[in-house]
């Protein structure tokens, strides 16, 4: 099963330029900081929603298991969020995530509940460790994007 759920509003979910693959290492702050720049430069939320990003991760690690982290923001930050979107970025040596290692980081905003069923189509996705690591070794932007979308 793919992800296909559409927002209400204007933009997509996922924009391809919202794709990227970094070789370089970093922290998982680093991480919740470029899913957010991107997430905030593609219009989908406001600069103090990543605030909130890293507050929930916090609060309480936004690493699900398979090698998948998706930083959200707190309840609070919800009025930074303009539109649904997402930002995706791939990390083939991997991030270490308060003791996980995570490959696949997520930044996710949801507007008026929309993060549920998004959430829920993610799960779909990623259930599967092999469509991680399918994912983790392309460097084919498309490839991600039609698994993503589909």
């Amino acid at each position: 099963m793919k992800f296909s759920f559409k927002s209400k509003k204007a933009l997509p979910i996922l924009m391809k330029e919202n794709i990227l693959i970094i070789n370089q290492p970093m922290s998982a702050k680093e991480a919740i900081e470029k899913v957010g720049e991107m997430m905030v430069n593609s219009g989908y939320v406001k600069e103090g929603y990543i605030d909130g990003m890293h507050r929930r991760d916090e609060d309480l690690s936004v690493y699900l298991g398979n090698l998948l982290a998706i930083p959200h923001g707190v309840h609070d930050v919800k009025d930074q969020i303009i539109d649904s979107g997402m930002a995706v970025l791939l990390v083939p040596n991997g991030i270490d995530w308060h003791g996980n290692t995570a490959k696949v980081i997520v930044g996710l905003a949801g507007k008026d509940g929309e993060h549920m069923a998004i959430l829920a189509n993610l799960a779909t996705v990623f259930e599967e460790l092999e469509t991680v690591e399918k994912l983790v070794e392309t460097r084919d932007i498309d490839l991600v994007y039609q698994t993503l979308t589909q």
